[in-house]
């Protein structure tokens, strides 16, 4: 692992983005009778086998810990996995609880390579490569896919072939518009990469941010959000809108009722705007 001073400074705009959200107490929710959630505004994953449990992404020392809490009222099978899903240490953090427990951490490729070092993230044990893999314990499946370069590295997007349903982290987020600049983000790439997991089978969604249990109908949404930031931000600029201009020009009134519409909806068009106008 190495430091990298841009992965802490976006570490330090998400910390500050947390402290300025009033914050919500830890709950669980329930996904299926072995797939659960636990979270506030960010949310982990754990599932049940019949040789014991994998955990996705521990977030932070609370949420692991009240995340344990769940795993001990449902089993006392241990912890075999912990699964990061990228590189980013607002997912990552808090895994020691686990570890102490004999958990074996799994991290991409990619996401290793890019993963800067912090006392409060647990060096993962073992790394995946390539496209696809599938993890097995007991009696459960989970396949998991890298589409490449979206958000973060090393982006995993997560199937549980069992309940035709998949988990991903920070590429949907519902019920609210695209956090702030993007940050560390590909836009293009991330849609394209939309589109990809749009044509995995399933029918239930579960996210990591805002609302952790949802269905196609979010994924749809966040598409549709992408397109028309795209459509908005090139007609503007096609139509002569004088450049410094667009970012408070640029309106998406069918989305306003998603959070954050008006304090981040200009930060969205400005990301998009430096993208457009060096040809990417």
């Amino acid at each position: 692992m190495k430091i990298n001073k841009i992965h802490i400074s976006l570490f330090l705009l998400i910390s500050i983005f947390n402290l300025l959200i009033a914050q919500n107490s830890i709950k669980e929710f329930k996904a299926k009778d072995n797939l659960f959630l636990v979270g506030d505004r960010v949310f982990s994953l754990y599932y049940i086998s019949s040789e014991g449990v994998i955990v996705i992404d521990p977030i932070n020392d609370d949420i692991a810990k009240e995340t344990f809490k769940s795993i001990r009222s449902k089993t006392n099978l241990p912890i075999k996995y912990v699964i990061y899903s990228h590189n980013h240490w607002d997912h990552n953090g808090g895994g020691k609880i686990y570890k102490d427990q004999g958990a074996k951490f799994i991290i991409h490729e990619d996401a290793f390579n890019n993963l800067n070092e912090n006392k409060n993230v647990i060096p993962p044990d073992s790394i995946w490569r390539g496209e696809q893999t599938k993890i097995s314990l007991g009696d459960k499946t989970i396949e998991l896919y890298y589409f490449g370069k979206n958000h973060g590295n090393g982006m995993t997007v997560f199937r549980f072939p069992e309940y035709r349903a998949i988990f991903t982290v920070d590429l949907v987020v519902p019920d609210r518009v695209l956090y702030a600049y993007l940050p560390d983000s590909k836009p293009k790439n991330w849609l394209n990469d939309l589109y990809k997991i749009k044509a995995l089978d399933f029918d239930d969604l579960y996210m990591a941010h805002v609302r952790p249990i949802g269905n196609r109908k979010d994924l749809n949404i966040q598409i549709s959000y992408f397109e028309d930031l795209y459509k908005a931000t090139e007609k503007a600029m096609n139509d002569g809108t004088p450049f410094f201009d667009i970012p408070t020009k640029v309106k998406l009134p069918q989305y306003q009722n998603l959070l954050f519409y008006n304090e981040w909806l200009h930060m969205n068009v400005w990301r998009i705007l430096m993208e457009k106008s060096i040809g990417q």
